[in-house]
């Protein structure tokens, strides 16, 4: 069985892939972000780790110039 937690601990910013702690999360999901590093606010650019660890190993993160 897989357990959900309530809230990550942090978020990981798309953008620049840093750590992101200033986050609100509601419904299992990102309801606002923004990352210090790099200043980014867009919601659905930030992923936990779990599912960045999923994308960033899949083809979808292979692209040129990466």
């Amino acid at each position: 069985m897989v357990v959900k937690l309530s809230s990550p601990d942090y978020l990981i910013c798309c953008d620049c892939e840093s750590p992101c702690y200033v986050f609100e999360w509601k419904e299992g999901r990102v309801a606002e972000a923004i990352c210090e590093a790099c200043g980014n606010d867009e919601a659905e650019t930030f992923l936990t780790e779990e599912d960045y660890d999923a994308y960033a190993y899949s083809d979808a993160w292979k692209y040129p110039g990466r």
